[in-house]
């Protein structure tokens, strides 16, 4: 039975996600790749058997909730900008979309030996629930549903950390 990431039991502390960098990969970039003919593939972490755990966005801690998905998407936003995947812009086209209206993918770099030095994650709504997946680029010949189990359980800790610590709004400066 799946648990939330941070019922985990292999679930990393919050002092080892510091030594981790999140960052957008670059919309150039993406572009770039994509018009080259590359594929992005991806990999649901809710959907692998040997990760068993996921973002739970609604669990309310010291008297308080963490949010829904419109919570971590502001978040998302206030912290790294819009969704920089072609498709998920926002303003963008809907038609061609199934039930995902935003995604972002993330380059994660550490420098921890047990892990690879980088790898690529993307951030997504899921059945309106938060949705993490390992990716990678085809023509890097990485294949993320053969990533380690640690890596999907390391990257389902950070953007649960992400996506549920309170940004400051502009709004009266308050936090959300």
């Amino acid at each position: 039975m799946p648990v939330d990431i941070r019922d985990h039991p292999a679930a990393p502390d919050l002092d080892a996600l510091g030594d981790l960098t999140l960052e957008p990969v670059p919309a150039e970039e993406i572009r770039r790749r994509l018009d080259d003919g590359d594929e992005l593939l991806e990999d649901e972490l809710r959907e692998r058997d040997d990760v068993d755990a996921y973002v739970e966005l609604n669990r309310r801690s010291q008297g308080g909730e963490y949010g829904d998905i419109g919570t971590a998407l502001y978040r998302l936003v206030q912290l790294f900008g819009t969704p920089q995947l072609p498709g998920y812009e926002a303003g963008g086209d809907l038609r061609e979309r199934t039930d995902e209206t935003f995604n972002y993918l993330f380059r994660v770099g550490t420098d921890a030996g047990e892990l690879p030095d980088e790898w690529l994650v993307t951030v997504h709504d899921w059945h309106v629930d938060l949705g993490v997946s390992l990716a990678g680029w085809e023509s890097d010949g990485v294949d993320p549903a053969e990533m380690e189990t640690a890596v999907g359980l390391v990257s389902l800790a950070l953007v649960t950390n992400v996506v549920t610590e309170p940004v400051q709004c502009e709004y009266k400066d308050i936090w959300y």
